[in-house]
């Protein structure tokens, strides 16, 4: 494992460790549960790399999308929870567009559709490049799919229905999904992969 990359492992071990702990401690369900999930997520991709060598800055952006969707949870800002703070009032009731909650989502299946077109990229010919992208679409909504089961999941085992949010709450989590997995397919075939 290169240095760069070793350090970042020992900081992400050291973010989430004590904050798994911290949850336990306090008896939050919910974010143990997501911590936990977020734990192995995180393994994944760090092993990941020791075959597909991703970039550096690839990994410190997943590292800091895995310290904003913790701190998305916990920090208030004037009694409001990051994750329902209004950034841009686009659009009110009921859909509440643009808060904190669907930029993260947005920027994190950013981070996810290039982390699977690196993977993909490995194994195609130079002639599939376009499929790749939709194909890392595909992959990134998969993921998508699986985080909002896993909050599902909370909402049942943890009684987190207040803290997830509702039905338009998931929508709206998918539908930034989408667009952040399309942007990243985007970015990397425009910006990335011009071979």
């Amino acid at each position: 494992m290169e240095k760069g990359v070793k350090i970042l492992a020992i900081l992400m071990a050291l973010f989430i460790v004590p904050l798994l702990l911290f949850f336990l401690i306090q008896g939050n369900l919910e974010f143990t549960g997501y911590g936990i999930g977020v734990s192995f997520l995180v393994l994944l991709v760090f092993w990941l790399n020791e075959k597909y060598k991703f970039p550096q800055i690839l990994l410190w952006l997943f590292s800091i999308m895995i310290v904003l969707h913790f701190l998305g949870g916990i920090v208030y800002i004037g009694g409001t929870r990051l994750y329902d703070l209004m950034l841009i009032n686009l659009i009110g009731e009921p859909y509440f567009i643009l808060k904190f909650d669907q930029a993260f989502h947005t920027f994190c299946y950013f981070i996810v559709a290039i982390i699977a077109y690196y993977i993909l990229r490995k194994h195609a010919k130079k002639s599939t490049r376009y499929r790749l992208m939709i194909f890392a679409v595909l992959i990134a909504l998969g993921v998508s799919l699986l985080t909002e089961m896993l909050e599902f999941v909370m909402v049942i085992v943890a009684d987190a229905a207040e803290a997830v949010g509702g039905y338009y709450n998931t929508a709206l989590d998918l539908v930034s999904n989408l667009i952040g997995a399309v942007l990243g397919a985007i970015y990397v075939r425009t910006f990335i992969d011009k071979r």
